[in-house]
């Protein structure tokens, strides 16, 4: 699988349409990263380790939905963000109605980093490297299925 393929699909997916075609091959192929992530963890070669350490994000992140009527648990691995200001999101409209999802990535279910996914680009293969533009970078974007198990809370915001 060519990871950095896999995440400029990713990343560029909105520029392609709606929502995300084929959601259940996209969540395989993340399975399959973050298996691969836990075996580097567990290599004995030192850089794999440490793209690793750049890939992996646990801590709390937050998902927002314009004009959400009801969470759809359905698993799925999504977009979600480290951004504390949403006025960083450049699609994000503080004065539209919108739903604040917050989760916890732990050691047991942890996030996929996209910019931990550059930050490893840039050391091991291309200083230079990006794979997106300021705006989406500003997102601080991780990747993680929509579980209930997951969720911390969900805030409803009526405009």
């Amino acid at each position: 699988m060519n990871l950095e393929k896999l995440f400029k699909n990713w990343v560029n997916h909105s520029k392609e349409g709606s929502r995300r075609s084929n959601l259940d091959k996209t969540d395989e192929c993340w399975k399959k990263v973050l298996q691969d992530i836990r075996d580097w963890e567990n290599s004995e070669d030192k850089e794999l380790n440490e793209y690793a350490k750049y890939l992996l994000y646990t801590g709390k992140i937050r998902r927002v939905h314009l004009d959400l009527e009801k969470v759809d648990y359905d698993n799925h691995y999504v977009s979600w963000t480290l951004a504390e200001q949403f006025e960083d999101l450049y699609w994000f409209n503080p004065s539209n109605s919108h739903t604040i999802i917050t989760a916890e990535a732990t050691k047991d279910n942890p996030a996929i980093s996209v910019k931990g996914f550059i930050e490893a680009m840039k050391k091991f293969e291309d200083e230079n490297y990006e794979l997106i533009s300021p705006a989406i970078r500003k997102e601080q974007e991780v990747i993680f299925p929509l579980q209930e198990k997951s969720i911390l809370s969900i805030k409803k915001v009526k405009k």
